[in-house]
């Protein structure tokens, strides 16, 4: 078949385009018309599936019914329909991502910032949780929030996070788990449904482990190894702080005890000499002169017995009297020994 050359004089010219539409213009009519019957017809009706809800936007609010299983009509071109999966359980995994066809595979590289965590004994932990939960209310799911399932993981991670500051590693480690998932859990729904209203509600929080960091573990294990002699020396010093406290305290009690004696053996030599002093003031209220004078004599022996040398003058203070230099007798040994003649003499 020889080929056809399709040069520019073949093409139909503009007013032949118009005189075949005019020919023809009913049939285009009613395709027109059949196309937009059937657009108006599959666009007057929605399907909600059997786990779904929904809720029609009419001018861009929001109608007061909600829509359940089932076919229903709306306006063509006016409504919007927004359909919710209500009965659906939705997931959501913190520090680690699983495969739903493959139970068996789960990757936690590149998720660890999600996870680590400052326990409340200020050391670094990983806490890989899941959290599931089911939309309850679809207007505030739709139209109060933004980034739902953001809005759900900042929440679940700003509450885990709060949570394990108040346990020690240990605890998170060991016998406070189950606790820690449960205080989690009621805590997450309490936000969810108060705080920030989100519309869903959490039907299982599920810790799947806690460990430690690499070079944190190797420490933590080093650590185990050597709480044993920690523990001890730990003990003995607390028995030697005992006896060094008891120590003390026994040399306190001595002490106040000494001091107590002294106090009580002082404030009676008080009382005595006071007593001894009342006498003789008595005895000098009987005999003023003579006490006087037994006084005076009992003072100027204490004086004289203290000097060296003494010049007796007599009476009416011509001079020294001359007396028998007994010092330079009974001295004699003394100057034996270095000391210096004394000079006695008896008062006039």
């Amino acid at each position: 078949m020889p080929e056809r050359d399709f040069s520019h004089d073949d093409l139909p010219g503009p007013q032949e385009v118009i005189d075949f539409l005019k020919r023809n213009k009913r049939y285009f009519i009613l395709g027109i018309g059949l196309v937009l019957v059937v657009v108006l017809a599959f666009g007057s009706y929605f399907q909600v599936e059997p786990e779904e809800e929904a809720v029609v936007l009419r001018f861009g609010d929001p109608l007061t019914e909600t829509y359940g299983p089932g076919l229903h009509f709306k306006i063509p071109f006016v409504d919007e329909v927004h359909t919710v999966a209500v009965e659906r359980q939705h997931r959501l995994e913190f520090g680690f991502r699983s495969d739903p066809g493959k139970d068996s595979e789960v990757v936690e590289r590149g998720y660890e910032r999600e996870s680590l965590m400052l326990s409340g004994d200020l050391q670094l932990v990983h806490v890989r949780w899941s959290l599931i939960y089911k939309i309850d209310d679809i207007r505030t799911w739709l139209f109060e929030v933004k980034d739902q399932e953001e809005t759900i993981r900042d929440i679940s991670q700003a509450i885990m996070r709060q949570l394990v500051g108040d346990y020690s590693l240990h605890e998170l480690l060991t016998v406070k788990l189950r606790e820690l998932q449960d205080l989690a859990r009621d805590e997450t729904q309490k936000a969810l449904r108060d705080k920030v209203p989100t519309g869903v509600v959490v039907t299982e929080l599920s810790i799947r482990n806690t460990d430690v960091p690499a070079k944190a573990r190797e420490a933590f294990e080093r650590f185990n190894r050597t709480e044993p002699s920690v523990k001890a020396e730990l003990s003995q010093a607390r028995a030697e702080l005992d006896q060094i406290t008891g120590d003390a305290e026994r040399e306190k009690k001595r002490a106040l005890g000494q001091a107590e004696q002294r106090y009580a053996e002082v404030v009676r030599n008080a009382e005595g000499e006071a007593q001894a002093f009342r006498s003789q003031l008595q005895e000098y209220q009987g005999a003023e002169a003579i006490t006087r004078q037994w006084l005076y004599l009992q003072a100027m022996t204490k004086v004289l017995d203290s000097v060296d040398r003494k010049l007796v003058i007599d009476g009416d203070g011509s001079g020294a009297l001359k007396l028998l230099p007994l010092d330079a007798f009974l001295g004699r040994s003394g100057a034996a020994t270095g000391g210096a003649p004394r000079v006695q003499g008896g008062a006039q």
